[in-house]
């Protein structure tokens, strides 16, 4: 029998509830509060350059700040400032919980997309989590690498961007 899906909010214990979607609160220094996005799922496959498991999953960082944490309605137009992989951990770990789900922002651009590494073997061209292709010479070079994002790191990004008004650096 399958588990059934926990209500809102929950803290993750491993992505086997979690959807492209699925956002949670990121406190802030300033007692207000940005938002967590889970921008993707990918597998082993479509990440190759990753460790990809039950506890990792793409988490996003949304154009949104509030007194209140975020509900799915506030943060549905919000679009997406950066992505990196992440540990389920993140989400807990700082006092976070999904609290619901929105639809996934579409980079259809490609304005977040990065690499997987700069050099040695083939570097992949990554868009919202998952590789799309190799990257060309001129790719590799110039676009910034996807991070693995240690737990309290978007935390940091999101205190840079709405506590001291600075750019994301990605």
């Amino acid at each position: 029998m399958a588990a059934r899906p926990p209500t809102y909010p929950y803290v993750p214990k491993s992505n086997a509830h979690l959807f492209p979607g699925h956002i949670w609160g990121i406190p802030l220094r300033d007692g207000r509060f940005a938002c967590g996005l889970v921008v993707a799922l990918p597998t082993a496959q479509e990440a190759p350059h990753y460790a990809i498991n039950s506890r990792t999953f793409v988490a996003g960082l949304l154009d949104w700040v509030g007194d209140e944490l975020p509900s799915p309605n506030a943060a549905d137009d919000s679009q997406l400032l950066t992505w990196g992989f992440g540990h389920i951990k993140m989400i807990g770990e700082n006092g976070g919980a999904i609290l619901g789900h929105r639809s996934p922002p579409v980079d259809r651009d490609g304005a977040l997309s990065g690499v997987s590494h700069r050099m040695g073997g083939t570097v992949g061209l990554y868009r919202d989590g998952r590789m799309v292709r190799a990257a060309t010479a001129d790719e590799a070079r110039d676009l910034p690498v996807i991070g693995t994002w240690g737990f309290a790191f978007i935390v940091r990004v999101a205190e840079r961007v709405f506590v001291d008004h600075k750019p994301v650096v990605r």
